[in-house]
């Protein structure tokens, strides 16, 4: 009988243990994927006194890795070409391949080095977030430290990313060109926008 009663004291215990585990928080997931040139971009918006453009890129390249249980082991490597560009206006893009010395340069590359999860959970389509970046951008020959917020979502096998940031051609000494006595603004507005199946081995997508 006391053996009885024992095991029945035992039981909920055990329910409970199991069900711990069943429940465990989305933060032992992690993130892993290659980005799928076919389903990303990269926008670039320049501006002059009289009109804005932008130009796309649809060779993006790339790893990415976030693991929000242990974000300083998160890492990422996104490369584009800088000749993949295309504004709609060849003498512009044509121009801008000169004055970024595509030839000598042809990547634009950022290296993620430091990264933190500041909202990371599960919603109804899948795991989804913000995360805080930095790292270093690599651009004209010239490297200096970029630290964004970037939205993360999963949904299915796939994963999203996306990230909007100014960079300064004057930083990175890249030519301001000049068009009918004006010149182009020193601020390039960067809007990425990444997709790519998440690597089998990884648990984010169940």
């Amino acid at each position: 009988m006391r053996v009885a009663l024992r095991a029945a004291a035992l039981l909920p215990l055990l329910i409970a243990g199991l069900v711990g585990l069943a429940g465990a928080p989305a933060q032992a997931q992690q993130v892993a994927a290659t980005i799928d040139s076919t389903a990303s971009l990269v926008h670039y918006t320049g501006t002059a006194p009289l009109h804005s453009w932008r130009g796309t890129s649809r060779s993006v390249q790339g790893k990415f890795v976030l693991r929000p249980r242990r974000p300083d082991s998160s890492r990422a490597v996104i490369r584009i070409p800088v000749a993949s560009f295309d504004s709609g206006n060849s003498t512009r893009d044509s121009g801008m391949r000169d004055v970024t010395e595509a030839d000598a340069y042809p990547f634009v590359t950022f290296r993620g080095t430091d990264f933190s999860p500041l909202t990371w959970g599960r919603g109804a389509s899948g795991y989804r977030g913000g995360w805080a970046v930095s790292g270093e951008l690599t651009f004209h020959g010239r490297t200096h430290p970029l630290r964004d917020t970037v939205s993360v979502e999963v949904a299915g096998d796939t994963v999203r990313a996306r990230a909007e940031f100014d960079v300064s051609l004057t930083r990175f000494d890249v030519e301001r060109p000049g068009f009918m006595g004006f010149t182009v603004g020193d601020t390039i507005r960067i809007d990425a926008q990444l997709a790519g199946p998440i690597a089998p081995d990884t648990l984010a997508s169940r």
